[in-house]
């Protein structure tokens, strides 16, 4: 199973676009509003950085996958402990699109349709393209559906400028302060994009200079989208109202009507939006059972994608049923230990811990010559 850099760009961007289309901008608005927009821009500066020293440790562990190379690094016990976090991490991940994904539908779609039906239906779709061609499906979806998302996506933002007043994002500062604009970037930043995804995926790269490239480009995508359609969701609908939104993104589609003949563009969204939640859940599981299979030694990991699925099902609708679950996505434990803990220290030290061993690496074989 390879990938190309081309495929890896769509892939690194229809799955940051996502998780930004659902939570950073809510949340960053809740704490900070009409300066959320310098909350979401600050935390894609973070992301960028991240996924650049992410890259750093990949290119020093070439050949090796996520639960390898920290074996390697960290040995064999605190190596296996180390990436016990980060599979957490990514079922979280798929937990959180999941939910937010069977939401979105009951909302604006199948109003009386139970979750489980949703659930059952679209994780059906997601477990079958990672068993029948894993990473390899995937990637050409991506690459297929990549296009026409990312299009719709910018298109929309521009399609309401009789509705855009800029005064609604004024004043710039004054009235939220560093210190709510930090907070808002704290609660909003770990849900933009997980970098951590490319721990695994880069062991598929073809090439891994231009894989290196494609990543970074696909991230800057999707990170410049976010803070546009902030700007855009300000102006249009007021920093009050866009805290509130359930759907931030959707909801800036029912505001399109150009000469009341260019109107109800959902029409368009709804299906492409749902095409790139599907491309992140299936990188998510098949990440996810790929790197546990090496991790408990099991080579059937399509056997184990399956059980991922099963145990996702079960804790999403037992999630949609405890309400202080749902409050965990603001909890201090989660946004300022686990995610800065796996998304910052725990790259940097790999980083120079791999760095050292190169430079060893180095001097000896000068000494030897």
């Amino acid at each position: 199973m390879k990938i190309s850099g081309y495929q890896m760009f769509w892939l690194v961007s229809i799955s940051s676009m996502i998780m930004i289309s659902y939570l950073p901008i809510k949340l960053a608005a809740e704490e900070s509003l009409q300066d959320c927009w310098i909350s979401i821009l600050l935390g894609g500066m973070i992301m960028m950085a991240i996924t650049w020293i992410m890259l750093r440790v990949c290119m020093q562990n070439k050949d090796k996958t996520i639960v390898n190379f920290l074996k390697d690094l960290l040995g064999t016990v605190f190596g296996k402990i180390i990436v016990i976090f980060y599979f957490l991490a990514w079922f979280l991940q798929m937990a959180t699109t999941a939910k937010g994904l069977a939401d979105f539908q009951n909302l604006v779609l199948l109003h009386n349709t139970p979750m489980i039906i949703i659930l059952l239906c679209m994780l059906f779709l997601v477990t079958y393209v990672v068993y029948r061609g894993g990473i390899t499906a995937i990637s050409r979806c991506a690459e297929v559906i990549g296009p026409f998302f990312v299009f719709i996506l910018y298109a929309q933002l521009f399609l309401t400028p009789q509705d855009m007043d800029m005064k609604r994002i004024l004043p710039i500062y004054a009235d939220s302060g560093w210190f709510h604009i930090l907070k808002g970037t704290l609660n909003s930043f770990n849900y933009m994009v997980d970098p951590s995804i490319i721990f695994m995926l880069f062991f598929f790269a073809e090439n891994k200079r231009t894989i290196s490239r494609a990543i970074l480009w696909g991230t800057a995508v999707a990170m410049f989208w976010g803070v546009l359609t902030t700007l855009v969701l300000l102006s249009v609908t007021g920093p009050s109202i866009t805290a509130q939104l359930v759907a931030p993104v959707y909801s800036l589609t029912k505001f399109v009507s150009i000469l009341n003949f260019v109107q109800n563009i959902d029409a368009l969204f709804i299906p492409f939006w749902l095409l790139g939640a599907f491309i992140k859940l299936s990188v998510c599981l098949f990440i996810l059972s790929y790197g546990l299979s090496e991790w408990v030694g099991f080579k059937k990991w399509k056997l184990t994608a399956c059980l991922i699925t099963l145990v996702l099902l079960a804790y999403v609708i037992y999630s949609t049923h405890n309400i202080r679950i749902s409050y965990t996505l603001k909890d201090l434990l989660l946004t300022g230990f686990f995610y800065p803990i796996i998304y910052i220290v725990i790259p940097l030290i790999l980083w120079m811990i791999g760095s050292i061993r190169q430079r060893r690496k180095a001097s000896s074989l000068l000494d030897k010559s």
